[in-house]
Parts: structure tokens; sequence; C-alpha cells
């Protein structure tokens, strides 16, 4: 149904059309102009992914309008028509005065008459509409920019908070959002913030996460976290044009095997979907900038993204996560903190498997940042004792583990212990990270592990049943499993002016940070390879979207026969260089790792 009658040729002309599409219960009034991307089948796309219910009720409301499109004791017709139609000239009006990003659905009740207004965004994915431009190298080139940061020791162009409603006009509506619902919680002395978003080839909702001292940062960032998910998840600026073989690409193309691989057990077993790295089998590549060779190079789409199909070819090499992946207001701004999150992981993951007696983080001596306060209101809120390591491996970047233990070392009916880590160009700022993760964490799992502790016990039993995120927490909240951490009692006792290395990070522009953080890798011969994600959701809002991929450096996964361990080189060479003492001896069983 079209409404083509309005009082102003000239506004109806910039409006385009206007496009009536009747749902059960409603009458969805929107402008489409063909010239623009942004169409009904954008709206009904996002509707359908705002609001995610069974497969079965939308398959008995489609019968439904098949059938009879006029809901029960509907308005009456003609003035139900006339309400439909002065929505349609309203909406007409306001879209050629107000131009924006996102495009306007009126919902009109079929039988109150009630009218509300919703926003989406064009989806560039559309298959009637989109128009996703080809992957190329000339598109993953990289320039980055110098912009004056706030101030030396900031590292966001803008304060998230001061956006927050921006992001919020943008992203969040419950009826056709790329966000459909914005949560608040308050744990481990934090408000929290969750948004929520489904995904397109899953039934599971994406969610991201926000967590400080205000449920404005919170939001902001649980809001930024979720868009960064958004990226991460399946190449969504750009379509995926090369298919071919490791061999026949040649120099263009990063050995996916330099990020680490999986067991020789996991490919060799029947019932796992990896597979092992074939160079002469034609898969899937995406274009990326190589800052060791300085030009655009390819790497293996599904270590660049990490939800992308697999229905034709190979199954999948490697498993990957999030790990990496960053948004910012700029390029360079979302590469720094994809490289803190790689070094993060990476610090955590050394320390685990070369069973690291990591310095011991003295928490009164924090000068700055309320570290001591966070800490004390996190082990007042559960009764758990938290200590908190320096992590930092050979590239200097300052990072963090937190480990919560719970005070009787027998305890069945709660977790004896949880970990969490945190990384930032400040050392006290790491350690907030950290304290951040995990109280809200641990304060969610004291209330589930009731359920769990059976689980617990099996996996102790057979780490082998260690499959799934969530199973890693649960593995190491045995009491079984509480001497597997005792290694971090043996490190010295430290202040963090001790462990603080000052002057670190503290350029004018965030491209000159991030050349000091990339030159830091490129010393040590690794690469750092930078994966562009944005997409035009992102730009609405002026975000920068990245995965960034650092060869040699140990990758978070999940389930234990999914670590990636082998292959990389600087597990025998980083304890010696860091002087720490090891309790890894090469005769024990690899264990899964603690991270959360």
């Amino acid at each position: 149904m079209h409404v083509t009658g309005t009082p102003d040729d000239e506004a109806a002309s910039a409006a385009g059309q206007v496009v009536v599409l009747l749902r059960p219960g409603a009458a969805l009034v929107t402008t489409h102009d063909a010239r623009q991307p942004g169409c009904p089948t954008c709206l009904l796309t996002r509707h359908r992914l705002a609001t995610p219910r069974s497969v079965d009720i939308e398959r008995a409301e489609e019968r439904w309008v098949d059938l009879d499109p006029v809901v029960s004791e509907p308005a009456d017709p003609d003035v139900l028509a006339r309400t439909v139609v002065a929505a349609a000239r309203t909406l007409i009006a306001q879209t050629a005065e107000q131009p924006t990003p996102t495009r306007t659905v009126v919902r009109v009740d079929a039988r109150t008459l009630e009218l509300a207004s919703h926003r989406f965004l064009p989806d560039p994915l559309c298959a009637t509409c989109g128009t996703l431009p080809d992957d190329s190298p000339e598109s993953a080139d990289l320039v980055l920019e110098h912009r004056t940061k706030p101030d030396p020791r900031s590292y966001r162009y803008e304060d998230p908070v001061s956006r927050l409603e921006t992001l919020k006009r943008l992203y969040v509506d419950p009826f056709c959002g790329l966000l459909h619902s914005l949560q608040r919680d308050t744990q481990g002395g934090l408000a929290v913030a969750g948004a929520l978003m489904k995904l397109r080839r899953h039934e599971w909702i994406e969610p991201g996460f926000g967590r400080s001292r205000s449920y404005e940062e919170s939001e902001a960032t649980a809001i930024l976290e979720a868009l960064e998910r958004y990226g991460g998840v399946q190449p969504g600026g750009r379509r995926t044009t090369v298919r071919s073989s490791f061999a026949a690409l040649g120099d263009d193309a990063v050995d996916p095997r330099l990020f680490g691989v999986h067991p020789a057990s996991t490919y060799a077993d029947p019932g796992n979907h990896y597979r092992d790295f074939d160079p002469h089998t034609p898969y899937w590549w995406v274009w990326a900038y190589s800052f060791a060779q300085q030009r655009p190079v390819l790497v293996l789409q599904e270590q660049a993204y990490y939800y992308v199909a697999h229905d034709e070819g190979p199954g999948p090499f490697l498993y990957e996560v999030s790990n990496g992946c960053a948004l910012g207001s700029a390029m360079e701004e979302a590469i720094f903190h994809a490289l803190l999150e790689v070094a993060e992981r990476d610090a955590f993951l050394m320390a685990w498997y070369r069973r690291l007696a990591l310095p011991r983080l003295r928490v009164d001596t924090a000068r700055h940042h309320p570290v001591s306060a966070q800490l004390r209101a996190v082990e007042r809120e559960t009764g758990y004792q938290v200590r908190l390591h320096d992590q930092t491996t050979e590239n200097g970047i300052p990072s963090v583990w937190a480990i919560a233990r719970h005070p009787d070392p027998s305890v069945t009916d709660r977790p004896t212990q949880v970990c969490a880590a945190g990384a930032h160009p400040s050392l006290e700022k790491a350690a907030l990270n950290a304290l951040s993760e995990i109280g809200p964490f641990l304060n969610d799992f004291i209330g589930r592990f009731p359920t769990l502790a059976q689980d617990a016990e099996r996996m102790v039993d057979d780490p082998g049943l260690v499959r799934t995120m969530a199973d890693h927490s649960t593995y190491f909240g045995s009491p079984r499993m509480r001497h597997h951490l005792d290694f971090l009692d043996a490190g010295p006792s430290v202040s963090f002016a001790e462990a603080e290395r000052d002057g670190q990070f503290t350029h004018a522009s965030m491209a000159d940070d991030v050349r000091e953080m990339v030159d830091r890798f490129l010393a040590e011969g690794q690469d750092v390879i930078v994966v562009d994600q944005t997409t035009d959701e992102h730009r609405a809002a002026g975000l920068s979207c990245v995965k960034v991929l650092v060869t040699g450096s140990l990758t978070m996964t999940f389930g234990h026969h999914l670590r990636r361990i082998e292959g990389i080189e600087r597990l025998g060479t980083v304890p010696a260089r860091l002087g720490l003492a090891s309790a890894w001896s090469p005769d024990e069983p690899v264990l899964p790792h603690p991270f959360p």
C-alpha cells in the first residue's frame, strides 16, 4: 500500500515514496527513496532481529496475515486510513526537513490508533537496496591520522558519556533497532549495563557490557561493546572476494599458522569440525594491513571474523573469538585499544601456561586511582579475598591479573576462586579494569555456582569436558583446582611505583601512541595486522571498528581442545626474559586456563 498524495510536492519528492506495511495488529508507515539505502526490506530485517521470537510464532503470524490481514476488533477502517495518511504526511515533512542516518517508521495500532515512532538504520547487507563494496587491497590500506588528544594520558578522543544520547538515538530501539534492549544492574560495587543484539545467522543474543561507577558510562560502554561485536562477527563493511589457496596467493597471504594452532589431536578427532590447514585448499581471504610489511596483505576470513559461515569448502581451521576487536571514534583509537586487549590476553595465557610467579601488587600503594577502594568493595560484597598481580610481558604494556579466592579452601557451595585481567597504559588503571571485570562476574557466579558444582567436579576428573567459555570458570570453581593457582603466591610483593613504567604512550596524538606500541611488537619480530571491520552502521556515529592480529601472540580461546599454543615460540623464551620463576614442567599435562 503506497500513499502518493501529499500537500507538498517538493517535500514528497525529497522524501521519496511512503510505504505502508500491514503487520499483525498494526500498520507500519515509513518513507523510501529508491536512490538511497533504507528500504522496507531493511525495516523488516531490523524488526525481525530486534524482536527475537520462536520460528513457530513468526510462521503463525505470517499465516494469519495471509488469511486475514484485518485484526480482530479493528478501529473504523475509514478512521484508520485517515490516521495512516496523516502519519504519512507528517513523516514526509519530517524526512524532508531533518535528514539523518536513520529512517523513521510510525507504528499505527490498528485497534487503538495509538502512534509510536521508531528509528532504524539501513541494512548494508539488504538484498533489495544493499550496496556493499567489494573487498580490495586499496580499501585495506592504512594511514594513521594525527589528531590532538584531550590530554597526553587520555586514550579516547571523545568521552563516550557525552555521546550517550546520540548512541541511544542511533542504535537502541525495541522495535527495529540494531540493539533491541538496554538493561541496568548493580554488581561487584559497580553500575552494570547490558546492550542486547540478536545476530543474523544464529538464534542467540550477543551482549555488550559496561561496568563503571555510573550508569551513564556503563550504558555508553555497553552500546559501544555491542557495536564492536557487530563488526566482528561477519563481514559487514566489504564483500569478501578472494577465494584461493595459500600456495597460490604467494607473498600476499599471511600464514595463519603464525597465530598458534590447535593440538594435533583436535584436528584428528572426526567429531570435531575444525580441520587442519591445507596450503593447497581454497579458503576465503580478506584484505588487511601489515605494519611489518607496510602494505595490504590477505588473512583468513575466519581469523578476521569469528562467526563466519562455512557453508562450502573445508571446515574452519581455527577457533576465533573477539580477541583483538575494538571500537573507537578514529581508526588509530580503535587500533590502540585492540592492541591493549591482545597484550592482556597474551600476558594472562603466558603466565598460566608457564606458571609464572607474578609480582603481587600492594593495593595500598596506588597513588592516583581508587584501586584499594574498589578492591575492598568487591571483598565486602562477596566475602572473597582479592589479589592483584603484575602480568606485564616483554612488550612493557601494563597488564594485571586479578584473582578472588574464598577464605575457606574447602568451600563447595561457592566457587573457590575466579580470575580476570585488565590492561591500560597506566598500571593502576589496568588494575581497575581487572577489578571492574572480576567484581560483577564473581557476584553473578556465586549465585549460579550451586547448580554448577557437580559439573565442576566432573571437569576436574576429565578436563576434556571443558568445552565452552562458561566451563573454564566452572572448572576452577572446584576446591580441587585451588592449588593449581598457587604459583601466583610465589611472586614478590611490589608497589605500583616499583612496577610502573612511567612516561609510556603519552604522545599528543593517538597515532604516535599506536606507532610506539606497534614498534614494540615489531622489535620482537612480531607483525601487527589490522583488519578494518567498520560498517555503514558504525559510520553513522563516526566510529571505526577493527580486529588486530599479532603473530606469535597467545590468543584467547574457550574449550580446552581449542587452545592455540602450538607454534608459539615465545612460550619458551619470555619467562626467562622477564626473570620470573616458573613452576611449569614439560612432563605435566596441559590443563584448561582459568580465564572466565
